[in-house]
């Protein structure tokens, strides 16, 4: 069959398809991703074909141009899809939340351009299927043009199945001129240029015919959809292991640091200072190997001895060397971290389900997080790191979580059952 992936220009989006991609491709179907042309490069990096649709995304002035909405006050639960300050969950926030991520999250990901290129690629190549990042919404339209069956991809919790289906069970609740929803109203006009309409309680081009599922049971949202749990096979894009990585290790111990973008915002604003991550691990009887751009660790300085400051290893490589990793609660990195047993200590930058992890990695023992992290010293901020490394209960859970990952289904497993779903739900449209 012909499978179509689809992403928004975001390379860590397309790293949680690659090996679900590879798995079809080596099956014996025929698979292209498709996405803004920034991601062309890529996706041939991983040895699959790129379809560019629509103009450059520029991904970085949009999560700039995104993030300065959501810091006014009116637009702030757009992006808290946790939703762990909100309980219960109030309307002001659903439709807030709603509002928001149509107006700067899907619709800037998913513009006309994009969206159209992406129907006529459906309509010229005539896929089967369609696998979609779940924010990239021109996927199920694009599927539901042709006729293609298609599911979601999660690269963590299901945030989105959980706060669409409280936000319809709300929304039924009220009168009928009050029923407002900015996704659906987005959509239907989306697909009426294309011939389509949403159809009633048409939930599937928000979530999915099916959904595939790499998050291990224990830290899923129960919800009542149909999931296909897959194992999370780390991809790092193009690797190179380091000498360094292959010699004995200086230190009796390991600790990873990477905070992505926030580690970059060493000045007030960010969700945690570089200088004080550093200073907090000044000195411990283990290396700290931090994964630094090269401007930042210029305007940090000399670093104490511990610390190897280095512009990017693979994690893949690196984690199983580690004994614990400090991170912002991405889900490349925690995923990956899982999936080698290493104890983490979040620094959640409060986007989209980083505080899901938290709270989830927390509740399992595999590790803490550090809520409030803008009023903790150094000090305070070693004494977790200390205790993340000299409490074995952590390592123990972290394990017992490693073993739940090795424990789903590999990608190449799950290609018998997407191929039954695609015969049950294709509608066989003509192109």
């Amino acid at each position: 069959m012909r499978v179509l992936f689809t992403t928004f220009a975001a390379p860590s989006h397309f790293y949680a398809q690659v090996t679900v991609a590879s798995a079809l491709r080596t099956a014996g179907h025929e698979v292209v991703v498709a996405s803004q042309p920034d991601l062309a490069e890529t996706i041939a990096a991983a040895g699959l074909t790129a379809v560019p649709v629509g103009p450059p995304l520029e991904i970085e002035p949009e999560t700039q141009k995104a993030t300065s909405s959501f810091a006014d006050d009116r637009n702030l639960g757009g992006l808290a899809m946790s939703n762990s300050r909100y309980d219960p969950f109030p309307w002001e926030h659903a439709i807030g939340m709603f509002s928001a991520m149509t107006a700067f999250v899907f619709q800037n990901v998913c513009a006309e351009p994009m969206v159209d290129d992406l129907v006529a690629l459906a309509r010229d190549w005539g896929p089967d299927l369609v696998i979609w990042d779940p924010l990239t919404l021109a996927g199920p339209v694009a599927a539901r043009v042709v006729g293609a069956a298609h599911a979601r991809l999660l690269f963590g919790p299901d945030q989105m199945g959980r706060n669409r289906t409280r936000f319809r069970a709300m929304l039924d609740q009220r009168p009928p001129e009050l029923r407002d929803d900015p996704l659906a109203e987005w959509l239907d006009w989306t697909l009426g240029r294309h011939g389509e309409r949403v159809r009633e309680r048409d939930e599937e081009l928000v979530l999915g015919q099916w959904t595939i599922d790499p998050t291990p049971v224990s830290l899923r949202i129960p919800l009542d959809l149909h999931y296909v749990g897959v194992r999370y096979v780390p991809y790092n894009g193009r690797s190179i292991l380091p000498g360094w990585l292959r010699e004995p290790a200086p230190y009796p111990r390991r600790i990873c640091l990477t905070l992505g973008v926030s580690l970059g915002e060493v000045e007030d604003g960010g969700t945690v200072a570089a200088g004080d991550l550093i200073a907090a691990v000044d000195g411990l009887d283990a290396e700290v190997v931090a994964l630094l751009p090269a401007d930042l660790r210029a305007r940090l300085g000399t670093l104490p001895a511990n610390v190897r400051a280095v512009d990017f290893v693979p994690l893949n490589a690196l984690l199983p060397s580690c004994d614990a990793i400090v991170h912002h609660g991405g889900s490349g990195t925690f995923m990956t971290a899982l999936a080698h047993g290493v104890p983490q200590l979040l620094v959640p930058d409060m986007m989209w389900d980083s505080m899901e992890k938290a709270t989830g990695l927390a509740r399992n023992g595999a590790g803490t997080y550090i809520e409030e992290h803008d009023k903790l010293s150094p000090d305070q901020l070693r004494e977790r790191v200390v205790g993340l490394l000299d409490d074995p209960s952590y390592a123990a859970a972290a394990a017992r979580m490693r073993a739940e990952v090795v424990g789903m289904p590999s990608p190449n497993e799950i290609v018998p059952v997407l191929e039954r779903l695609t015969m049950l739900h294709k509608e066989g449209k003509a192109g």
